[in-house]
């Protein structure tokens, strides 16, 4: 997840340029402070006359600031306009982004990690769509708490969303969420000093009540028992056995990249 503090609309398309295709751009302020304060992302873009990189102290720690100055965007123009023939300023300016974001945004996050510890648990790397649903998940859980988001993300309904998965024979869409907002939890909580109150409001639940509930509904385990690692791997091991079989793994590969973020 990319937050751009951005106002300029070229810039802000140059964001989504620069972004990976499986990850969120945060363009909206009220839900970039709330990304901010109970999401996972891995950078901010934002435009002003500082240095090119500093990191930007958040409620949650420290996350990497990409601040690009007006002398570099006028560098950028210039480079642009002596192309032949001139590229367009989104694409021209995301390819810029881009090369700095992976420059500076460089350690592997604990949703890169768990994302590949899924896949040596089902002996082999998640489908791709897989991937961008549950990285979206588990960056922003607080955010992704029904289907409406993951929908809009996809520029489908809910229904025509449920569809898709019903067709191929997979559970509903909702039951992964479900999952992957659990393994949030389990991450959480391995913080030893996290309440589960802390948790649940950071994670988008109204109670801690109802955080034991639905962990226990779901995975039969009980909060305090998904903190330990013992309770994490069992955790990624039922998921896995439940819910990524080989005729499952084999429908998402079919979804042909529902949550992929297109650029325009």
């Amino acid at each position: 997840m990319i937050i751009a503090n951005l106002e300029d609309p070229v810039l802000r398309a140059a964001a989504r340029h620069a972004a990976r295709p499986d990850e969120d751009v945060i363009l909206d302020p009220a839900l970039a402070m709330e990304a901010m304060e109970s999401g996972y992302p891995r950078m901010m873009i934002r435009v002003g006359s500082g240095s090119v990189a500093r990191p930007f102290l958040t409620l949650e720690g420290n996350i990497p600031t990409l601040t690009v100055t007006r002398a570099t965007l006028a560098r950028w123009e210039a480079e642009r306009k002596a192309e032949e023939p001139e590229a367009g300023r989104a694409c021209f300016f995301g390819g810029r982004l881009r090369s700095l974001v992976e420059r500076e945004a460089t350690t592997a996050s604990w949703v890169d990690r768990t994302l590949g510890e899924l896949g040596r648990v089902v002996g082999a790397p998640l489908p791709r769509t897989l991937r961008a649903f549950g990285r979206r998940v588990l960056e922003f859980p607080s955010h992704y708490v029904d289907l409406y988001p993951l929908a809009e993300a996809c520029g489908v309904s809910r229904g025509a969303l449920k569809a898709r998965f019903r067709r191929r024979d997979l559970p509903s869409p909702y039951g992964y969420l479900r999952w992957f907002r659990m393994i949030a939890c389990a991450y959480v909580l391995s913080d030893r000093e996290v309440t589960i109150a802390h948790a649940a409001r950071r994670l988008g639940f109204t109670s801690d009540g109802n955080l034991c509930r639905a962990m226990r509904s779901l995975t039969g385990m009980t909060p305090t028992e998904a903190r330990s690692l013992q309770g994490w791997t069992r955790l990624l091991i039922t998921f896995a056995w439940t819910h990524l079989d080989v005729g499952s793994r084999e429908a998402w590969d079919e979804l042909e990249d529902l949550f992929i973020r297109r650029v325009a």
